[in-house]
């Protein structure tokens, strides 16, 4: 039995995320079995698969009729437009998508279906790239207005496959999660079972429990900045103070001040590249993630376009 998060309100309406998969289609049956009934679905077609796309779409729209938006986007264009990876330009485009969903709806809230062993390949992914501890998603996070919740983080995919089985409920295969070309697909398919059989044992309960482990520190860390107070009352980084810290505190601190604007794939590679902005003779602004810019300007750190 998949449990219901305490924030989960059935009376308020929410936008659903759904690709006709099995873990979307699994989030709208077990929506509709708690209760929740005022929901818009939110369909991108990537146009990544020729006519399995449009099957999707398709199959969508005999089950959901006209509570589903959907919207086509050509991602394999836009990543060559854009120079991103396919992975990266379809979320992207699925966020543009989101936001547009929310706009011409008036909902502010979106469910996705990320589980738990997508969690653990996030905390995976991220730590090999080499983020600041184990960074994982988050089951309530709000970007740019739009509130995206994850009713599912903590639950397994066994569970997902035994609701679906149970209630005999059907569900689109997508090809494209089986090809090797995707990181993430490489990570769920041959890294963390190769982990697991290394370690033999399941290898996903480990790597959620360094995340709570991320979150306790993280919560002291807060406290311990917080205390330091090394930013102006315009909320800029105050370099003299800045300056006097640590090394350690410095990264943390930098990290910290991203993440809360929101800069997108912080890495130890971003937040060294900060840093070299303490030396005054360096070049006075670096490239952020997202296509923004820290700067220093009259001993301030700050970020702009």
């Amino acid at each position: 039995m998949i449990a219901r998060p305490a924030w989960l309100d059935p009376n308020l309406p929410y936008l659903v995320g759904i690709s006709g998969g099995r873990d979307s289609i699994a989030l709208h049956h077990w929506l509709l079995a708690e209760g929740i009934q005022k929901i818009t679905y939110c369909h991108l077609n990537h146009r990544l698969r020729g006519q399995e796309s449009e099957g999707d779409e398709a199959f969508l729209r005999q089950l959901l009729g006209p509570s589903l938006i959907s919207q086509s986007v050509d991602v394999a264009a836009l990543a060559s437009e854009q120079k991103l990876s396919l992975e990266t330009a379809a979320r992207q485009a699925r966020h543009h998508f989101f936001h547009h969903c929310a706009a011409s709806t008036g909902i502010s809230k979106i469910l996705l279906a990320h589980h738990a062993d997508d969690q653990a390949e996030t905390v995976l992914f991220n730590l090999l790239r080499g983020s600041a501890g184990a960074k994982g998603m988050s089951e309530q996070h709000t970007i740019a207005g739009l509130t995206i919740l994850r009713p599912f983080l903590k639950v397994r995919r066994s569970e997902i496959d035994a609701f679906l089985k149970d209630g005999d409920h059907s569900y689109r295969e997508d090809s494209s999660n089986i090809e090797p070309f995707a990181t993430r697909n490489r990570i769920r398919h041959e890294g963390l079972p190769l982990l697991t059989d290394i370690l033999n044992q399941d290898s996903t309960p480990g790597l959620l429990r360094s995340l709570d482990l991320t979150k306790d520190l993280e919560e002291i860390a807060s406290l311990h900045l917080e205390s330091l107070k090394l930013l102006d009352p315009q909320g800029r980084i105050h370099l003299p103070t800045f300056r006097t810290q640590p090394l350690s505190v410095q990264k943390k601190a930098l990290h910290h001040y991203l993440s809360d604007h929101a800069i997108p794939e912080l890495s130890t590679k971003v937040i060294a590249r900060g840093l070299t902005l303490l030396d005054p003779e360096a070049p006075s602004s670096v490239n952020l993630p997202g296509g923004q810019r820290l700067r220093r300007k009259e001993s301030r750190l700050f970020i702009s376009l």
